[in-house]
C-alpha cells in the first residue's frame, strides 16, 4: 500500500507541477500579446487618431470662418438696404399666415 501511495503522492506532485508549467506558460503568453497590444496601439492607432482629430479641427475651424464670413456678409448687405429686409420679413409673414389660412388654435370655434 505504502507504494500505492507513494505513486499517487508523485502523481499528484506531477500534476501540480505541471498545472504550474501551464499557468506560468499561459501568464508569459498573456504578457507577450499584451505587449503586442500596446505596440500596435502606440504605432498604429494613436497616430491614426492623432490624424483623424487634427482633420476635425481643421474641418471645424474652415466651417466657423465660412459661417463667420457668411454673417458678416449678410449683416452688410441688410445694412445697406434695411427697407427690402423689412419688406421680405413682411411679406413671409403674411404668406405663412395666408397659408395657414382660418385655422386658429387661439380661439376654439364657436358654434
Amino acid at each position: 500500500m505504502s507504494q500505492m501511495g507513494n505513486d499517487m503522492k508523485n502523481i499528484r506532485d506531477e500534476a501540480t507541477a505541471a498545472g504550474g508549467r501551464l499557468a506560468d506558460d499561459a501568464r508569459a503568453e498573456l504578457a507577450r500579446l499584451r505587449s503586442q497590444v500596446e505596440r500596435l496601439m502606440e504605432d498604429r492607432v494613436t497616430p491614426a487618431l492623432g490624424n483623424a482629430a487634427e482633420t476635425v479641427e481643421d474641418y471645424t475651424r474652415r466651417a466657423r470662418h465660412s459661417i463667420e464670413d457668411n454673417a458678416t456678409a449678410l449683416s452688410d448687405t441688410v445694412r445697406a438696404q434695411p427697407l427690402l429686409f423689412v419688406a421680405a420679413a413682411a411679406f413671409s409673414g403674411y404668406v405663412i399666415g395666408r397659408l395657414m389660412g382660418n385655422r386658429t388654435y387661439v380661439y376654439p370655434d364657436r358654434k
